[in-house]
Protein backbone atom coordinates (compact mmCIF):
# COMPACT_ATOMS: atom_id res chain seq x y z
CA UNK A 1 0.00 0.00 0.00
CA UNK A 2 2.85 2.38 0.69
CA UNK A 3 3.98 2.31 -2.95
CA UNK A 4 1.09 4.51 -4.08
CA UNK A 5 1.74 7.90 -5.64
CA UNK A 6 2.23 10.67 -3.02
CA UNK A 7 -0.94 12.50 -4.11
CA UNK A 8 -2.97 9.30 -3.75
CA UNK A 9 -1.53 8.62 -0.30
CA UNK A 10 -2.24 12.20 0.83
CA UNK A 11 -5.85 11.81 -0.31
CA UNK A 12 -6.20 8.51 1.53
CA UNK A 13 -4.75 10.08 4.69
CA UNK A 14 -7.17 13.01 4.48
CA UNK A 15 -10.12 10.70 3.79
CA UNK A 16 -9.22 8.59 6.82
CA UNK A 17 -8.69 11.65 9.01
CA UNK A 18 -12.07 13.07 8.03
CA UNK A 19 -13.85 9.77 8.81
CA UNK A 20 -12.20 9.55 12.23
CA UNK A 21 -12.97 13.20 13.04
CA UNK A 22 -16.58 12.90 11.92
CA UNK A 23 -17.21 9.65 13.81
CA UNK A 24 -15.18 10.28 16.97
CA UNK A 25 -14.28 13.99 17.09
CA UNK A 26 -11.00 15.84 16.64
CA UNK A 27 -9.57 14.55 19.92
CA UNK A 28 -9.56 11.02 18.49
CA UNK A 29 -7.44 12.12 15.56
CA UNK A 30 -3.82 10.99 15.66
CA UNK A 31 -1.20 9.95 13.13
CA UNK A 32 -1.27 6.43 14.56
CA UNK A 33 -5.07 6.16 14.23
CA UNK A 34 -4.96 7.46 10.66
CA UNK A 35 -2.10 5.14 9.66
CA UNK A 36 -3.81 2.12 11.21
CA UNK A 37 -7.05 2.87 9.39
CA UNK A 38 -5.46 2.76 5.94
CA UNK A 39 -2.73 0.16 6.56
CA UNK A 40 0.11 2.65 6.52
CA UNK A 41 3.05 2.89 8.91
CA UNK A 42 3.19 5.99 11.09
CA UNK A 43 6.61 7.05 9.66
CA UNK A 44 5.13 6.82 6.15
CA UNK A 45 2.23 9.05 7.21
CA UNK A 46 4.69 11.61 8.61
CA UNK A 47 6.37 11.80 5.20
CA UNK A 48 3.16 13.34 3.84
CA UNK A 49 2.06 15.45 6.82
CA UNK A 50 4.33 16.83 9.54
CA UNK A 51 1.70 16.66 12.28
CA UNK A 52 -1.94 16.29 13.22
CA UNK A 53 -2.35 20.06 12.90
CA UNK A 54 -1.14 20.04 9.28
CA UNK A 55 -3.70 17.32 8.52
CA UNK A 56 -6.47 19.38 10.10
CA UNK A 57 -5.36 22.41 8.07
CA UNK A 58 -5.46 20.33 4.88
CA UNK A 59 -8.92 19.00 5.78
CA UNK A 60 -10.16 22.55 6.30
CA UNK A 61 -8.63 23.68 3.01
CA UNK A 62 -10.26 20.79 1.16
CA UNK A 63 -13.63 21.53 2.75
CA UNK A 64 -13.24 25.22 1.93
CA UNK A 65 -12.58 24.40 -1.72
CA UNK A 66 -15.79 22.34 -1.82
CA UNK A 67 -17.65 25.25 -0.23
CA UNK A 68 -16.29 27.75 -2.77
CA UNK A 69 -17.21 25.60 -5.76
CA UNK A 70 -20.79 25.37 -4.51
CA UNK A 71 -20.89 29.09 -3.70
CA UNK A 72 -19.88 29.99 -7.26
CA UNK A 73 -22.78 27.93 -8.58
CA UNK A 74 -25.21 29.44 -6.07
CA UNK A 75 -24.24 32.98 -7.12
CA UNK A 76 -24.36 32.30 -10.84
CA UNK A 77 -27.57 34.22 -11.57
CA UNK A 78 -27.13 36.92 -8.91
CA UNK A 79 -26.27 40.38 -10.27
CA UNK A 80 -26.62 43.16 -7.69
CA UNK A 81 -24.73 43.23 -4.35
CA UNK A 82 -28.03 42.50 -2.57
CA UNK A 83 -28.73 39.48 -4.74
CA UNK A 84 -25.18 38.19 -4.35
CA UNK A 85 -25.25 38.62 -0.56
CA UNK A 86 -28.66 36.94 -0.26
CA UNK A 87 -27.44 34.01 -2.40
CA UNK A 88 -24.30 33.78 -0.25
CA UNK A 89 -26.23 33.77 3.04
CA UNK A 90 -28.70 31.16 1.77
CA UNK A 91 -25.93 28.93 0.45
CA UNK A 92 -23.88 29.24 3.67
CA UNK A 93 -26.89 28.14 5.71
CA UNK A 94 -27.75 25.28 3.33
CA UNK A 95 -24.16 24.06 3.18
CA UNK A 96 -23.87 23.68 6.94
CA UNK A 97 -27.40 22.43 7.60
CA UNK A 98 -26.63 19.63 5.15
CA UNK A 99 -23.31 18.95 6.90
CA UNK A 100 -24.08 19.41 10.59
CA UNK A 101 -21.15 17.25 11.69
CA UNK A 102 -18.81 19.31 9.53
CA UNK A 103 -20.06 22.50 11.14
CA UNK A 104 -19.51 21.10 14.63
CA UNK A 105 -15.98 20.03 13.69
CA UNK A 106 -15.22 23.46 12.22
CA UNK A 107 -16.60 25.11 15.38
CA UNK A 108 -14.53 22.80 17.58
CA UNK A 109 -11.38 23.67 15.66
CA UNK A 110 -12.11 27.42 15.58
CA UNK A 111 -12.32 27.67 19.38
CA UNK A 112 -8.54 27.97 19.29
CA UNK A 113 -8.64 30.28 16.27
CA UNK A 114 -11.15 33.12 16.81
CA UNK A 115 -13.07 33.73 13.59
CA UNK A 116 -15.51 36.55 14.33
CA UNK A 117 -13.03 39.26 15.20
CA UNK A 118 -12.64 42.48 13.28
CA UNK A 119 -9.14 41.38 12.28
CA UNK A 120 -10.44 38.12 10.80
CA UNK A 121 -13.08 39.96 8.80
CA UNK A 122 -10.57 42.55 7.61
CA UNK A 123 -8.11 39.92 6.42
CA UNK A 124 -10.68 38.08 4.35
CA UNK A 125 -11.83 35.23 6.59
CA UNK A 126 -15.39 36.02 5.56
CA UNK A 127 -14.73 36.28 1.84
CA UNK A 128 -16.25 39.32 0.19
CA UNK A 129 -19.01 39.76 2.78
CA UNK A 130 -17.59 43.12 3.96
CA UNK A 131 -17.43 44.38 0.36
CA UNK A 132 -21.02 43.34 -0.31
CA UNK A 133 -22.26 45.04 2.86
CA UNK A 134 -20.26 48.12 1.93
CA UNK A 135 -21.81 48.22 -1.55
CA UNK A 136 -25.33 47.89 -0.12
CA UNK A 137 -24.80 50.59 2.53
CA UNK A 138 -22.67 52.95 0.41
CA UNK A 139 -23.55 56.58 1.08
CA UNK A 140 -25.79 55.85 4.05
CA UNK A 141 -23.14 55.09 6.67
CA UNK A 142 -19.63 56.11 7.61
CA UNK A 143 -16.80 53.66 6.85
CA UNK A 144 -16.49 52.88 10.57
CA UNK A 145 -20.19 52.07 10.84
CA UNK A 146 -20.07 49.88 7.75
CA UNK A 147 -17.09 47.97 9.19
CA UNK A 148 -19.07 47.33 12.38
CA UNK A 149 -22.17 46.25 10.46
CA UNK A 150 -20.04 43.84 8.42
CA UNK A 151 -18.85 42.32 11.67
CA UNK A 152 -22.38 42.05 13.08
CA UNK A 153 -23.53 40.50 9.81
CA UNK A 154 -20.84 37.80 10.00
CA UNK A 155 -21.59 37.12 13.67
CA UNK A 156 -25.35 36.96 13.05
CA UNK A 157 -24.89 34.60 10.10
CA UNK A 158 -22.79 32.30 12.27
CA UNK A 159 -25.41 32.46 15.05
CA UNK A 160 -28.26 31.69 12.66
CA UNK A 161 -26.30 28.73 11.30
CA UNK A 162 -25.56 27.45 14.80
CA UNK A 163 -29.26 27.73 15.69
CA UNK A 164 -30.33 25.72 12.64
CA UNK A 165 -27.57 23.11 12.93
CA UNK A 166 -28.17 22.47 16.64
CA UNK A 167 -31.97 22.30 16.41
CA UNK A 168 -32.71 18.64 15.75
CA UNK A 169 -36.48 19.29 16.03
CA UNK A 170 -36.68 21.03 12.64
CA UNK A 171 -38.22 18.51 10.20
CA UNK A 172 -36.11 17.86 7.11
CA UNK A 173 -39.07 18.92 4.97
CA UNK A 174 -39.05 22.32 6.70
CA UNK A 175 -35.31 23.05 6.46
CA UNK A 176 -35.61 25.14 3.29
CA UNK A 177 -38.40 27.18 4.84
CA UNK A 178 -36.24 27.92 7.89
CA UNK A 179 -33.22 28.77 5.72
CA UNK A 180 -35.30 31.16 3.59
CA UNK A 181 -36.70 32.78 6.74
CA UNK A 182 -33.22 33.24 8.24
CA UNK A 183 -31.90 34.68 4.97
CA UNK A 184 -34.80 37.11 4.75
CA UNK A 185 -34.30 38.16 8.37
CA UNK A 186 -30.63 38.98 7.87
CA UNK A 187 -31.17 40.78 4.56
CA UNK A 188 -33.98 42.89 6.08
CA UNK A 189 -31.66 43.80 8.95
CA UNK A 190 -28.94 44.96 6.56
CA UNK A 191 -31.41 46.97 4.46
CA UNK A 192 -32.78 48.59 7.62
CA UNK A 193 -29.24 49.65 8.50
CA UNK A 194 -29.20 51.93 5.46
CA UNK A 195 -32.32 53.76 6.67
CA UNK A 196 -31.08 54.78 10.11
CA UNK A 197 -27.79 55.84 11.63
CA UNK A 198 -25.89 54.52 14.61
CA UNK A 199 -25.28 57.07 17.36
Amino acid sequence: MENLEPADTRTRILDAAEKIARNQGLNALSMRAIADRIGLSAPAAYRHFRSKDTIIQAMIERGYNRFIQGLKAARQNAKSPEEILAATIRYYLQFWVQDRTGFRLASEWSRNSPSLTGTAIGTGSFGDLPDLVKAILAGSRTPEEIARISRWTAATLYGLTLSLVQDETIPRAKETEYIDSATDFLMRTIRASSLSSIH
